[in-house]
């Protein structure tokens, strides 16, 4: 989740609302556990009675996806940033609507995806964006229909157009809306490819329809510094260029998006447009400001068809001819349709709540929306040297939000789409090839340096720990070692992370989050280098993974910022200060899923430990939710969205039964406002996946941890076999594990490995109401 730059802004909401944040609060008082809880909790369709009978899932599953879950929110815990358009798998475009409210404001932290769903007003229908990320960027290349090419159109808000969200449908592949033009109602409805965006719109048969090209247009926040377009000779074609920069975008100078529209019929009229003026017949604009514009005849069914490339226009176009179905929007659709059945079928569920069905599809639908395809069809792609490249073996991927995927979602992308992450990490090699070093949050065309840590290394360790090893590891490790060893300053305040062990607070802010991150990625590089039979390198970089240790500070009781003298500052472990990267010394506290032993050690052993965790969850159950970030278990962020789990880690499986399920009760539901917080591009989703069926990766290793199934039965197709998971007892009041099978022979109740299910496997749980005796 990208809060920081964004703080700020979630008090100045409550100022405007005119609200304290007790009054924003959507639970029960303080210490009301049960109450609380409930009012937090989707009403599952459980009672205390007898269980339902189990139900499966049936096909087709698309009907279980739910896009405008996470499209709302007001504050840190339940802005999901989500958008509910179409896309492919992982592709390259996200076509869907930009909305504002009846003034054509849009608040960015509100609108990171371009869409909120509180908004009845559409600007524009854009063709790229991200997925619940929490920063502000892309929203190039859109167009709008409308009816009448007239000067009042091209004036601010000209295209400002009102729609009823009852007409407002959308499921995987495919959207559909019917805007409120002056003069009669407009049928919108969107699908994708790939590469490319497909438009049906039905204008009525009063008024001439129109079609603006808005060079301008983007998310809030985001600055078209340079814009072209251009009417394709004897073709009913435009083609351009948008060069944008946003809140990441702009510390590498911005990205170029590329583009070619295709329209099924001729144009009525064209020209060009500026705030204030149409230019009748003018077949190019370029300018940052205006475009173009086409009309039909009234009555037009206009198909339309839009891809881009972050190479050049004539990749655009190749990508075009390869991908646009005739213009035949039906089969676009289809397709699109088809592919998401595939993508879901992964997954087979029978329960005993329709609720749980849709808010675990959706929530697997989440979890493949991002990284972003930036391969066009014949393999070249722009990198983030800004250099055209060729992927000739491999298909490459940008917009990582790294420190957030690399907990959960590159995991689960391992599992069952291990070729897709075999990319991915290819795509991230490659990156480091031509940067020099390892990405943090790579976006479109460059590296940002978002965030902190080494994350990569993590991502490439659990990659391989899970069977995807389609490439060369030996070269990978050797592009960690000049960063990871300080011969390049590729992590900020290495130099006293080598000298002193850890990150002194003179190099700079966050320095306890970015000791932590780093032995996290260096126990990665340690597991990397014994694969390799590198003894030297795994003994030093195993040492490295305790560094965190030397920022405990007895007399304080948690991780703590340290100076180079080796003093501790002062910390408020309710509060954030400038130790820490989104979080605070309470939900830092548990992030060394590396080194579980050396920190149970610091609570005196494993019983410590335990009863730590215990007293941070209980403080968590008991605490007010507000819009403002939580000052214990902060489910909508990166830093502790393991800890339920640890209870397995720690001996202690009916603790992880517990507190994982009250997480996921307590923060995930349906409606718009139905995620803990930004989605960040699938990490909260893939969460989600894995709590529901009871089992949870420690990311960089082979280690499953053991929680609680949801489902009396949940089949996963892992490529090397079906992982069949059994829970015939499974719903609300019965969450506690008492045995645990596989393939009829007990097993310890807390953890497994993935190479003992990566081939398949059957995993049946007994549960009961109460904790093992």
């Amino acid at each position: 989740m990208l809060v920081c730059m964004r703080r700020l802004a979630f008090f100045a909401c409550a100022a405007l609302l005119g609200c304290s944040p007790s009054a924003l609060a959507p639970d029960a008082g303080p210490g009301d556990d049960a109450a609380a809880d409930a009012a937090r909790a989707p009403d599952t369709g459980l009672d205390a009675g007898p269980p339902p009978a189990p139900t499966s899932a049936e096909a087709p599953l698309t009907q279980w996806v739910d896009p405008f879950i996470g499209t709302g929110g007001v504050g840190y815990n339940d802005i999901g940033s989500t958008h509910p358009g179409p896309q492919w798998p992982f592709g390259m475009v996200r076509p869907g609507p930009d909305t504002a409210n009846e003034a054509g404001e849009a608040a960015g932290y509100l609108h990171c995806s371009g869409y909120r769903a509180a908004d009845e007003y559409v600007t524009g229908f854009s063709h790229t964006r991200m997925h619940g990320v929490g920063i502000n960027d892309y929203g190039a290349v859109a167009l709008m229909p409308t009816l009448g090419a007239t000067v009042e159109r091209t004036m601010p808000n000209g295209l400002l157009t009102h729609f009823d969200d009852a007409t407002e449908h959308a499921s995987p592949g495919r959207y559909e809306v019917t805007l409120d033009a002056a003069g009669g109602p407009i049928g919108m409805e969107l699908t994708a490819s790939p590469r490319v965006g497909f438009h049906r719109i039905t204008f009525p048969s009063t008024g001439e329809a129109a079609i603006f090209v808005d060079l301008a247009h983007a998310h809030p926040g985001v600055e078209v510094r340079d814009a072209s377009a251009s009417f394709v000779p004897g073709a009913s074609e435009i083609e351009g260029h948008v060069h944008f920069s946003g809140g990441y975008s702009d510390r590498f100078g911005g990205v170029d998006i590329h583009f070619v529209m295709r329209f099924d019929q001729a144009f009525l009229t064209s020209g060009a447009f500026e705030p204030g003026a149409l230019h009748a017949g003018v077949a190019t604009r370029a300018l940052p400001t205006g475009g173009l514009y086409v009309t039909f005849a009234p009555g037009s069914v206009v198909r339309a068809a839009v891809a881009i490339s972050f190479v050049d226009v004539a990749h655009a176009r190749m990508n075009l001819d390869a991908e646009d179905h005739g213009l035949d929007f039906d089969a676009a659709r289809a397709d699109a349709v088809a592919e998401w059945e595939r993508r879901l079928s992964v997954l087979e569920l029978e329960g005993r709540s329709e609720i749980d069905f849709r808010l675990t599809y959706t929530a697997l639908y989440h979890s493949l929306l991002m990284p972003t395809l930036a391969t066009d069809v014949d393999g070249s792609y722009r990198g983030v040297d800004m250099a055209m490249h060729t992927a000739t073996d491999f298909t490459y991927y940008t917009d990582f939000s790294l420190w957030d995927t690399y907990r959960t979602l590159h995991s689960l992308v391992s599992m069952i789409d291990p070729d897709t992450a075999n990319d991915f990490v290819r795509s991230l090699v490659a990156m480091a090839e031509v940067y020099g070093s390892y990405p943090r949050w790579p976006l479109g065309t460059g590296e940002t340096g978002g965030m902190l840590g080494d994350p990569a290394a993590i991502v490439v360790a659990d990659s391989w720990a899970r069977g995807v090893r389609d490439f060369d590891l030996a070269h990978a490790y050797e592009l960690f070692l000049p960063e990871a060893d300080g011969v390049i300053d590729a992590r900020g305040g290495i130099t006293s992370y080598l000298a002193q062990g850890w990150v002194s607070v003179e190099s700079g802010g966050s320095s306890a989050s970015c000791t932590m991150e780093y032995a996290y990625a260096d126990s990665a590089l340690a597991s990397i280098a014994r694969e390799l039979g590198h003894a030297d390198d795994a003994t030093r970089f195993e040492a490295r993974a305790s560094s965190y240790l030397n920022l405990f500070d007895p007399s304080a009781g948690y991780f703590v910022a340290r100076r180079a003298d080796g003093t501790f500052m002062t910390v408020d472990p309710d509060n954030w200060d400038d130790g820490y990267a989104e979080g605070n010394a309470r939900q830092y506290l548990w992030l060394a899923p590396q080194d579980l032993d050396g920190l149970a050690s610091v609570f005196g052993g494993r019983e410590g430990a335990l009863a730590r965790l215990t007293e941070f969850f209980e403080a968590s159950a008991a605490e007010r939710h507000t819009i403002f970030a939580p000052t214990y278990y902060w489910q909508g962020n990166e830093p502790d969205i393991h800890a339920p789990f640890l209870f397995s880690a720690w001996g202690d499986p009916d603790g992880s039964a517990r507190w994982s399920r009250w997480a996921l009760r307590t923060f995930y539901r349906e409606g718009p406002a139905g995620l803990p917080g930004n989605d960040d591009s699938g990490t909260m989703s893939a969460w989600v996946v894995f709590t529901e069926l009871g089992l949870y990766p420690l990311a960089g290793t082979d280690t499953l941890l053991v929680g609680s199934p949801l489902f009396t039965r949940a089949t996963l197709h892992l490529p090397g076999g079906d992982l069949v998971i059994e829970a015939p007892d499974a719903w609300e009041p019965t969450l506690y594990v008492q045995r645990l099978m596989r393939d009829g022979v007990e097993i310890p109740r807390d953890r497994m490995t993935h190479a003992s299910i990566a081939t398949g496997a059957t995993l049946h749980f007994d549960l009961a109401p109460q904790p093992a005796p």
